[in-house]
């Protein structure tokens, strides 16, 4: 099987089987598709993606903050249900 023109994905394809070209000119590279991302479009991304980060970790902190008051909460109330009545507790039921 040979190879046709379109299966060197390197070379330009006015470079590709011209006999007749002078031994000083180069062949043309063409840049590969996949490396033709800028620095301005890598640094967009990167953006978008740290707003979402950035508001989970600040959602993150205030649920800790949430979580802590709840356990004291939960002992204080805990405390209260446990403790044995006080006499000024126990005129009022009487």
């Amino acid at each position: 099987m040979e190879a046709k023109n379109t299966d060197i994905p390197d070379l330009s394809p006015s470079s590709v089987g011209s006999t007749d070209c002078e031994p000083e000119q180069e062949t043309v590279h063409r840049r590969p598709i996949g490396l033709t991302i800028t620095v301005e479009k890598i640094h967009r991304v990167l953006a978008d993606v740290q707003t979402p980060i950035e508001t989970l970790r600040q959602m993150t902190i205030k649920l800790r903050l949430a979580r802590v008051r709840l356990v004291g909460m939960e002992a204080t109330w805990r405390s209260e249900r446990t403790r044995p009545p006080s006499a000024a507790d126990r005129s009022l039921h009487l």
